[in-house]
């Protein structure tokens, strides 16, 4: 049924006895290879491999026990229902980047796995639980189930020694299209805890120099969620193009807002010009990003499941897809950045900017929103809220925003505040109808140019500007 296979300094009768109990398979085999360092891993594995009577191979670390009883069943169970797959494993990463470094970007690791050491245990959850197989494009040496039928390649026994033989194995079997997947309903402890020291060092090296043409490999956000930056000024545009600013985002489109020239910028192959739309409210400039809300949606041109929606005088991190990625995975509505507290007197307490919006909303929705909203503050001292109109929004979510802010919208287009209405009122929807906002830190950052000068403060425009073309 499935084959067992380690290398171990002693020979272990006891612990191949564990493996043939705890799987709950019958006639498992179990291959166990003395190796105190004469050879490497990847030439004891490629030994286990050619060895194994089965198509279905579990090769893991000798210093581990499971915390799922017959496990053996269950990893059948999900080759049976996923067919596709030459690779499982218990943790891994959709980023792998330059350096080689897969744990550099934790927001794109899967898996949970326990450890134990000195007396204490703990787990280190990489994701949340995983319903059946998540893509990643490698998994962690701990445990390397495969399909001898679907991988292409054995271990590269140029790996010397006892590192980077899981990633260079992975890596080389993703690169043929071989489909590599981690599951959490497999459950291990292990007994000790990982290192690098030199040898790791020299592997990677080796690693990255001979896979430094396919570095970074990156499945995250694939046909997930596109960008649209809001943007007024064609010099602007220019600037960022040709600096590359936005070139870590997978997909980007620029929509060009208001009345002014685009004779320069009109052939760039990413861009929406609002006022030529058949549905636009360019007619409205004090709405500010809005109005690029409003021609996106009416028009049709959001197409993925989630959307990145970014005004022009933004810099943002640049693993900001990979980080948000498993956010969008795990189903959120509302990804907000640049999170500020509640009790801040400019998110419902500055008049200027929210009386209008409260009085639109208890017209179009008959609801005294300030009073509800002040009700839940004193009962939740510490909330905080999205203090930028830049969010990541599920697509469903945005048009059933959408199409509640329409009405409110047409109430208050032309005041002179209009666009910080509009900031709070993603934030005042989730309130209203309870939908859980996650906020992210240091993601993004946002300049507050104040284009149309609704704010006090000052901006050196030039000075901005540099930074803003050169993400600094």
């Amino acid at each position: 049924m499935i084959t067992i296979g380690y290398s171990t300094r002693t020979t272990n009768p006891k612990f191949q006895e564990y493996l043939k109990q705890s799987c709950g398979l019958k006639n498992v085999e179990v291959i166990e290879k003395v190796n105190n360092g004469e050879k490497s891993l990847s030439q004891v594995y490629n030994e286990i491999i050619d060895a194994s009577s089965n198509d279905i191979l579990v090769l893991c670390h000798d210093d581990i026990y499971f915390d799922t009883k017959n496990w053996g069943r269950r990893l059948d169970s999900l080759f049976q229902r996923n067919l596709d797959y030459g690779i499982i494993g218990l943790a891994g990463t959709k980023y792998l980047p330059k350096s080689a470094k897969w744990w550099e970007v934790p927001e794109t690791m899967y898996g949970i796995v326990n450890h134990k050491h000195e007396g204490k245990k703990w787990a280190s959850n990489y994701s949340k639980p995983i319903d059946n197989l998540e893509d990643v494009v490698l998994v962690d040496g701990l445990f390397i189930a495969i399909n001898k039928k679907k991988i292409t390649n054995k271990f590269d026994e140029l790996i010397n020694g006892f590192h980077f033989y899981d990633v260079s194995f992975c890596v080389n079997n993703f690169l043929n299209k071989v489909k590599i997947g981690v599951t959490t309903s497999l459950r291990v402890t292990h007994l000790s805890i990982g290192m690098t020291n030199q040898s790791w060092e020299d592997n990677r090296e080796y690693f990255s120099k001979k896979y430094d043409q396919s570095l970074p490999l990156d499945i995250t956000n694939e046909n997930l969620c596109e960008t649209f930056i809001f943007c007024h000024d064609q010099k602007i545009i220019k600037e960022y193009e040709v600096s590359g600013k936005f070139k870590n985002l997978k997909k980007y489109n620029y929509v060009f807002l208001g009345n002014g020239n685009v004779d320069e910028i009109k052939y760039l192959h990413n861009l929406i010009i609002a006022r030529n739309c058949d549905y636009n409210m360019e007619d409205s400039p004090n709405m500010n990003a809005y109005t690029g809300w409003y021609c996106l949606w009416k028009n049709g041109f959001i197409k993925t499941p989630y959307v990145n929606l970014f005004e022009y005088d933004v810099i943002l991190n640049p693993f900001i897809e990979q980080k948000i990625d498993k956010l969008m995975r795990e189903g959120h509505n509302f990804i907000g950045y640049v999170p500020v507290s509640c009790s801040n007197f400019h998110f419902i307490d500055n008049k200027l900017w929210v009386d209008e919006l409260f009085e639109s909303i208890k017209k179009v929705c008959n609801v005294n929103l300030e009073r509800t909203i002040r009700v839940f503050l004193r009962q939740n001292p510490s909330l905080h809220w999205s203090s930028t109109s830049n969010c990541t929004l599920k697509s469903t979510f945005f048009h059933e925003y959408m199409k509640w802010f329409e009405p409110i919208a047409e109430n208050i287009k032309f005041s002179k505040t209009a666009g910080h209405a509009h900031e709070r009122s993603t934030t005042f929807f989730c309130f209203m109808f309870k939908i859980q906002q996650i906020l992210t830190q240091n993601l993004l950052k946002h300049f507050q140019m104040n284009s149309h000068k609704t704010q006090d403060h000052v901006v050196d425009f030039d000075k901005n500007l540099k930074q803003l073309v050169e993400n600094i």
